[in-house]
């Protein structure tokens, strides 16, 4: 049996503003987005990282000399509505540009129980947390 590699919290991975979510965009910008959690499956929970300040935005001191924000919104579909795993969409970034189990821990906090989507984004994590193995 093949030992599964599972995705640490707080790995940051590289995509495309286009593959997240299903909300249409045309921006094929690089964004980093941090996984804040996975089921059996490997399949992930992240939330989008910016280099600017908004609305549903909140600073990360500890990260990149306190110049990233994260947003309120966790993911976990891309845009064909499939589950977000490690492939050609979603690269995972060098373990050096992790963000700590610290921060990690407040922006769970902040998604899931300080912002509007606060609802929205505990549904979709239950409905990952659900989906069973299939090994």
């Amino acid at each position: 049996m093949k030992q599964k590699k599972y995705v640490p919290w707080g790995r940051t991975l590289t995509t495309q503003d286009n593959f997240l979510g299903k909300q249409r965009t045309n921006s094929k910008k690089k964004r980093p987005v941090v996984v804040i959690d996975n089921n059996e499956r490997n399949e992930l929970a992240v939330v989008p990282l910016s280099s600017r300040r908004g609305a549903n935005r909140t600073r990360l001191k500890n990260y990149q000399q306190g110049q990233s924000y994260f947003k309120h919104f966790v993911e976990i579909e891309d845009d064909e509505g499939k589950p977000i795993v490690i492939n050609r969409k979603f690269r995972e970034n060098h373990k050096n540009m992790d963000v700590s189990q610290r921060d990690v821990s407040r922006i769970r906090d902040k998604v899931l129980f300080h912002s509007k989507p606060g609802k929205q984004n505990q549904e979709k994590l239950r409905i990952l947390r659900n989906k069973k193995s299939r090994d």
